[in-house]
């Protein structure tokens, strides 16, 4: 595997990821299940947004050993999107500032199952990104007309073009519900191709089953998915977990909860133990995080529930 930008020339796919340490784990699951089923020429960017020289190492020796895969670690300069609103736009700065015409972007809790060519050589009909529908019935709020960007396959050389518009939609939503998509979305509008939704295959075990019902999609795409995309957060709140539109709960396979009722969750974990983090699900450390962030959950549900109750007995009571 060689880590030298000169190598990054030439005939192969460019994919890129945005991380930081607490997705330095998950990042070397999506990166060995990359190198384990896309084949050919493959420059991988990883975008530092908050990496120790450990994660960096760990995450390169987590790659099987392949003379035809490039990994290289970026910075971002200090006027980044991502240094002013946070690492999770980091996605939106790569649009600007990857030094490459065309790349795929990955989020760190995908899963690859099978080859990225075909997606690569998607033809983009002059639109500057392709991305898969957002079948996500979050909290019963409808989707429709949006995508996930989770996985965006991209024209560069275009999105460049109209940068800073797209810049100035992430400042002015800012506090939007989710404000890693809806700049995007709202910048693109009408403005994106469609990818079949086995590249991006979203809540499945969960809301995906009703994604025909209340989104105009095939869910049939996702079966024997390219993309597993575990959506949802790492620790789920008591809200999330009780969540009456999403049963069972959707979460990571890493977080306390784990990723109840995913098809591909043993998936993501055998792939695990092919990485530099291998047998960290049956280590002590990985149990008392588990613990640690249940009782935390658990604690800011009481201390809710106690403001909850606080504000009723001052409204009965005035």
């Amino acid at each position: 595997m060689s880590t030298r930008h000169d190598d990054a020339i030439g005939d192969r796919i460019n994919i890129v990821l945005t991380i930081d340490s607490g997705y330095a784990m998950p990042a070397a699951v999506t990166l060995r299940s990359i190198a384990e089923n896309v084949r050919g020429n493959i420059t991988i960017y990883i975008v530092d947004c908050g990496l120790v020289a450990e994660d960096k190492q760990k995450i390169e020796t987590s790659l099987p050993v392949r003379p035809d895969i490039t990994i290289l670690f970026i910075d971002l300069p200090p006027n980044a999107i991502a240094s002013k609103l946070g690492p999770s736009l980091a996605r939106i700065d790569v649009m600007k500032y990857l030094p490459v015409e065309r790349a795929i972007y990955l989020d760190a809790d995908v899963l690859v199952r099978k080859d990225l060519t075909a997606m690569w050589n998607t033809n983009l009909e002059g639109h500057p990104l392709a991305a898969a529908p957002d079948i996500g019935r979050r909290r019963g709020v409808r989707r429709d007309g949006h995508f996930n960007s989770g996985v965006l396959l991209m024209d560069l050389a275009k999105t460049r073009t109209t940068f800073p518009e797209l810049e100035r939609r992430c400042y002015d939503l800012k506090g939007s519900r989710f404000y890693d998509q809806d700049p995007l979305n709202a910048h693109f509008k009408d403005d994106w191709v469609a990818l079949d939704l086995t590249w991006n295959a979203q809540g499945l075990g969960t809301y995906a089953e009703w994604a025909g019902v209340y989104e105009k999609v095939c869910p049939e795409e996702m079966n024997d998915p390219a993309i597993v995309h575990f959506t949802g957060p790492i620790h789920p709140s008591v809200g999330v977990v009780l969540d009456f539109f999403q049963q069972p709960a959707t979460a990571k396979p890493w977080g306390y909860l784990g990723a109840p009722g995913h098809p591909y969750e043993k998936d993501w974990w055998d792939t695990l133990d092919r990485t530099a983090w291998r047998g960290w699900k049956d280590s002590v450390d990985y149990k008392a995080t588990r613990q640690q962030a249940r009782m935390k959950v658990l604690k800011t549900a009481k201390e809710d529930f106690d403001k909850w109750i606080e504000l009723r007995e001052r409204i009965r009571s005035a």
